[in-house]
């Protein structure tokens, strides 16, 4: 059975949530402030087989600043050996402020779109 993870990266702080394949519903999991070195940790500890990324395009669907800034990170995951998914995320945000805990909820609606999509 597959665990995901979900990521909405940010400078200062990394929403995570999780998802099993047995479930399919993804739930906020932790905000991290401390960088990559503790999301590799978590990825470990959880055992996850996959990670969904929020891709932060531009509305018109361009890659731009923070997209690339993503990039990066999605780089520096790279060596831990787990299939990396690029999740559209340009709507999460909004939909995860009413929810109150920003960032996780919004790994929680990129993971979930994710989930959704493979049916």
């Amino acid at each position: 059975m597959k665990t995901y993870l979900g990521i909405d990266f940010g400078k200062s702080k990394i929403g995570i949530a999780k998802a099993s394949e047995e479930v399919k519903i993804a739930t906020p999991l932790q905000i991290i402030r401390t960088g990559i070195d503790e999301v590799k940790k978590v990825i470990k500890e959880e055992e996850v087989d996959e990670i969904v990324v929020g891709y932060p395009l531009s509305l018109s669907g361009e890659i731009g600043p923070q997209a690339k800034e993503v990039d990066e990170f999605i780089h520096q995951l790279k060596d831990i050996g787990v299939i990396i998914h690029k999740q559209d995320e340009r709507f999460s945000s909004r939909g995860a402020v009413s929810t109150g805990d920003d960032d996780s909820s919004s790994a929680a609606i990129i993971l979930q779109t994710y989930l959704d999509s493979l049916g």
